[in-house]
């Protein structure tokens, strides 16, 4: 390319074209290796469910994740990406405004794909089997950066008279020429565990509508993310709907108490953004700041779930690398303060177990723990299909209310055996046991004889 000269510059103009080396530095710095591969899925699910005949059912499809120290690779039978849509949208530095987004769907911004490759490595090659189309092209990103254009070339391309099977379709990603980071990363099981909790966190509804996703050969399952509900222990349900066609559902209240677990589950289109959240984020500033207590042991029985639902993907609430909520968002604002005012009475019983075990209450009498511990929790989704029945408000039983306990219990006192021995002889019983059952039987026969 012919290097531009001071003669033919327009003298009034002005150049603010940015650097290729300092935009992709700040495309991938506020985004880690996780939230980078989570991107390359996010496109795959889209794709899952774009093409799935029941938007409940995915078991047809598979997204597989293979990574070592020397190379990156995610093959999806997901459908594919057509041509002209390679050529038009998908491979465009943010989302034009002309192209349609799918409904409900969870990649928006245009950036998460050109983004995740940049973050993991130098050499990119992306081969797609789609409906209509077929294609093949490969990314140097070293030489694309010196070069003055932005664009993207196929190596191949192929679209007159293609007709593919769905079951025919795949995309495959390899990436080669890692970075500093991904080689680190790849190299180290600890990478690997906490890539596939993230995952399995993020698609929780993909993988529970039978996805298929893998790490390295391992299968991710979707985590249990349950509340309690019976008939004492009620969650707390609140809906809204906004002007712009945003739907948010609330579900508030308590769970096993596991520390690793409590807190807010925040999903924006089936896509779990945040969680489990016991920051100020998302109500835990401290009572003297507008929200709850900050978050410790009392309360590792809480759990909160908020789903955000919208067909127009630009309303969610979400900041665009998908790990947080947008916390100028109106509405997302106006969804917080609800969650604040949700969690108060679910604090009240969290402290009242608390001061339950903190006494020196025999067990017998610590009531609501009691209670508790004999309740199994049920998945969310069970919560969900009975909503109906729940209010605003969440309920649990008075701790001061007698409880008619059942089944037997030991009754212990000590008494000199110079009269055990004579009450022995006159009931003619010979263990103590006896002493102590046929006394009580005396009294309860003749003093409440019910």
């Amino acid at each position: 390319m012919k290097k531009q000269t001071n003669k033919n510059k327009d003298p009034k103009l002005i150049f603010g074209d940015p650097t290729k080396d300092f935009f992709i530095s700040m495309l991938i710095k506020d985004i880690t290796l996780k939230d980078a591969i989570g991107d390359l899925v996010d496109n795959s699910v889209d794709g899952a469910k774009r093409n799935a005949s029941d938007p409940n059912d995915l078991s047809k499809f598979w997204i597989e994740i293979k990574a070592d120290k020397t190379s990156f690779e995610i093959v999806d039978n997901c459908g594919g990406i057509e041509s002209n849509i390679a050529r038009e949208y998908a491979f465009r530095f943010g989302r034009p405004n002309e192209y349609k987004l799918d409904s409900n769907s969870i990649s928006q911004f245009g950036i998460g794909m050109k983004r995740a490759f940049f973050k993991i490595g130098e050499n990119v090659v992306i081969k797609s089997i789609a409906r209509k189309s077929n294609f093949e092209m490969h990314i140097d990103v070293s030489r694309w950066k010196k070069v003055q254009k932005w664009d993207f070339e196929f190596d191949t391309v192929n679209e007159a008279g293609v007709s593919n099977p769905l079951d025919k379709t795949k995309t495959t990603i390899s990436i080669s020429e890692l970075s500093a980071d991904s080689i680190n990363s790849f190299d180290n099981n600890i990478f690997y565990n906490a890539l596939k909790t993230e995952i399995g966190k993020e698609h929780f509804y993909a993988l529970s509508e039978g996805l298929n996703i893998t790490i390295n050969g391992s299968k991710l399952k979707p985590p249990a993310l349950t509340l309690i509900n019976d008939s004492e222990f009620k969650p707390a349900f609140w809906h809204h709907k906004f002007e712009n066609g945003l739907n948010v559902e609330v579900y508030a209240g308590i769970s096993l108490p596991r520390g690793d677990e409590g807190g807010w589950y925040i999903f924006c289109n089936e896509r779990l953004v945040t969680g489990p959240d016991t920051s100020a984020d998302t109500g835990w500033t401290g009572l003297k700041k507008g929200g709850v207590a900050e978050y410790h042991n009392q309360f590792h029985r809480f759990r909160g779930y908020v789903f955000f639902k919208s067909k127009d993907a630009s309303n969610l609430p979400w900041q665009t690398t998908k790990t947080g909520m947008d916390l100028d968002s109106s509405e997302y604002k106006f969804v917080r303060q609800k969650m604040i005012i949700i969690m108060g009475p679910v604090m009240s019983l969290m402290n009242q177990l608390k001061k339950e075990r903190e006494k020196n209450t025999p067990q017998s009498e610590r009531i609501l723990n009691n209670k508790l511990d004999k309740i199994q929790p049920v998945l969310i989704d069970t919560v969900i299909i009975g909503k109906k029945k729940l209010k605003e408000v969440f309920s649990y039983p008075d701790s001061k209310k007698k409880i008619i306990a059942t089944g037997n219990g030991i009754i212990r006192y000590s008494r000199p055996y110079s009269k055990i021995d004579k009450v022995k002889e006159k009931l003619k019983v010979t263990r103590l046991e006896e002493v102590g059952e046929r006394t009580f039987d005396y009294y309860y026969r003749n003093e409440i004889g019910a």
